[in-house]
């Protein structure tokens, strides 16, 4: 969109609702499973980091191609495996933190 015109302000919030929507859905799907096979504080660690890392990777996708667009570089280079390398880390980052905060 943004090699077209599209402007971020119209993008931003249906992004990160849909962000949060997807991790939600994939949390809410995930936790019974989790609570048959773990205990309560893992179970839900793990249901907390995956709607995080839903989150994140949903505003990686989004704000990577733009801050190269305000770079002035091609847009394109953020939503290819750069912006899945930078999803991965922060996703591990994201659930490793959760896991300390809530299991310890």
């Amino acid at each position: 969109g943004l090699s077209v015109g599209v402007r971020i302000r119209d993008v931003v919030k249906r992004e990160i609702v849909t962000g949060l929507l997807v991790g939600l859905a994939i949390a809410a799907l995930f936790l019974p499973v989790a609570l048959w096979q773990w205990d309560y504080d893992v179970a839900v660690a793990a249901a907390l980091a995956l709607l995080a890392a839903c989150s994140m990777a949903t505003l990686v996708a989004m704000l990577l191609p733009w801050l190269l667009s305000r770079a002035g570089k091609d847009p394109a280079f953020g939503s290819g495996p750069l912006a899945t390398v930078v999803q991965d880390l922060s996703s591990i980052l994201l659930y490793f933190g959760i896991v300390v905060l809530i299991v310890g």
